[in-house]
């Protein structure tokens, strides 16, 4: 055979290889929780030292057919939920597959939850009027709030004295480490107006703050912050000839933006679909993904936003079977998109959206209880992606069983540093160092070596900073490179409570 020949089949045997070599494998197990026969409800979040805690409801054997609302927090170490700890109990709770308890988490050990009571029924031969919602007599929202992570709760408290009607709360902890609360109002329907959305910082004086007057009746409300203090919120709207599309608006510090369309899907229907979107973020970066149906085509979809939700990319379809939607998101550092759904058959989807804003192919994470009994799976990161071949790792809870459910959980690790590698053309997967904090550009102000601190005048950074003037912690070495008037693009990152400047590369001023 000659030489050349055989080089031939070498590369031809290569590429051959390189066509067939394996596709990263998202990893999927079990992880047993302290849910006992009978739960339900289940939801997650993350803490700012990264804890995740589950909650969930479970029956109580008791002469009232009492629920109770239990948590537990994941040990990431030996990779088990811890044991479980009830928040609250009662007899007569709302216990329902869309409208569930959930939580926020605070700094050390704080966290406040929400749970659902149903009201008195109407008094005997009461006119239907009475009845002020679509669920009869309707239910209210309570809260109750721990400070030593868990141990011990409060007495539970309405969330608002100014409704009896309170339904689909979302609660997101800003960065004052304020409390911020949203849900839907059914105090307009005795009027025959629509639902309306409410929202208020826990503990804070003053009345309610009607967001919108307009809202789908049952679709679940979604809140991220960012370290501006400032937070978005998504929800499906209400509008002329029944669109029911999803709105998104800003809450900054007391008042909210004017509600906007996050896009024209156009879903015309005489009826609540119950499927609200979810929102996460990373700095001012915000995912979102969210059900429609218009045009009798089901599916979900997923957009981006690189400025605190001021604008969104067209958003990309996730699904390849039909989805009855029920969706949760996250969003990994290096800019990646984690969606997960239910099919119609109550399988669980994952999907991936590649930082570079293309879709990869949907993977099945496990099968959920069959129709509303599986429930809004919800997921939570417990590990994000540190750059190189390293993976990032979630977990996600949902429902399980027929006519005895459970809470179930299971532990994803999805291989985003093989990933970003498989789907280049370059061996360029960001390092650690490019992942951390948050780019920025700024001219040298002054600067303070005693203190160890530079005040830098830079543009907004939406979700962040606003356009000014601040000070910034640097390493000597960085002090070392100061001069008045000198522009740089540099990366920040907060550090145990102080912003950090580093990474710069300086900017070259113009000759005249």
């Amino acid at each position: 055979m000659r030489p050349a020949f055989c080089l031939l089949l070498l590369i031809t045997f290569a590429a051959a290889a390189e066509r067939v070599a394996p596709a990263p494998v998202v990893g999927i197990e079990r992880i047993l929780t302290p849910a006992g026969p009978g739960s339900s409800g289940a939801s997650l979040a993350t803490a700012p030292d990264g804890t995740v805690w589950l909650t969930w409801l479970e029956p109580v054997a008791s002469p009232t057919g009492a629920t109770a609302l239990r948590c537990s927090t994941f040990d990431a170490i030996a990779k088990k939920w811890r044991p479980a700890t009830t928040i609250a109990q009662g007899a007569n709770w709302f216990v329902n597959w869309a409208d569930f308890p959930a939580l926020t988490v605070g700094e050390n050990g704080a966290a406040v939850a929400v749970w659902y009571a149903n009201n008195p029924p109407p008094r005997s031969g009461a006119a239907t009027a009475d009845s002020h919602d679509h669920h009869g007599p309707g239910y209210r929202a309570f809260i109750n709030h721990t400070s030593d992570g868990g141990r011990t709760w409060t007495t539970g408290v309405p969330l608002t004295r100014e409704s009896e009607s309170v339904e689909f709360v979302s609660l997101a902890t800003l960065a004052d480490g304020r409390v911020l609360a949203t849900w839907l109002d059914g105090r307009s329907r005795r009027a025959g107006k629509p639902q309306q959305l409410y929202a208020r910082v826990i503990g804070a004086s003053g009345a309610d703050m009607l967001v919108d007057a307009s809202v789908c009746d049952c679709c679940q409300t979604a809140l991220t912050p960012f370290p501006d203090g400032t937070a978005l919120l998504a929800y499906r709207g209400r509008g002329d000839q029944e669109v029911r599309d999803i709105r998104v608006t800003r809450f900054r510090g007391n008042r909210w933006d004017e509600p906007r369309p996050l896009n024209q899907d156009d879903w015309r229907i005489n009826g609540c679909p119950v499927n609200g979107p979810q929102l996460a973020s990373d700095g001012g970066r915000v995912a979102v993904a969210w059900f429609t149906a218009a045009d009798n085509d089901p599916r979900v979809l997923a957009s981006y936003s690189p400025d605190a939700g001021a604008r969104f990319l067209m958003p990309l379809r996730l699904d390849h079977t039909k989805p009855s939607g029920r969706v949760d998101t996250l969003l990994l550092r290096d800019g990646a998109m984690l969606v997960t759904w239910l099919a119609a058959d109550g399988e669980f989807w994952l999907g991936r959206v590649s930082p570079e804003f293309t879709t990869d192919d949907p993977v099945l994470l496990a099968k959920a209880a069959a129709d509303r009994a599986g429930g809004f799976p919800r997921t939570a990161l417990l590990q994000d992606y540190r750059g190189g071949r390293t993976a990032a790792q979630f977990i996600a809870a949902f429902t399980t069983g027929g006519k005895t459910t459970s809470v179930d959980t299971v532990l994803v690790t999805v291989p985003e540093g093989e990933l970003l590698a498989t789907g280049s053309n370059c061996d360029c997967a960001p390092t650690p160092e490019q992942l951390q904090g948050f780019s920025m550009r700024g001219t040298f102000i002054a600067a303070n070596p005693p203190a160890g601190t530079v005040q830098v005048k830079h543009y907004e950074l939406p979700g962040i900073f606003a356009a000014g003037t601040r000070e910034f912690k640097v390493a000597p070495a960085t002090l070392s490179t100061f001069a008045p008037d000198r522009q740089f693009f540099g990366r920040i990152e907060k550090r145990e409570g102080a912003w950090w400047l580093y990474d710069l590369r300086f900017i070259a001023t113009p000759k005249p």
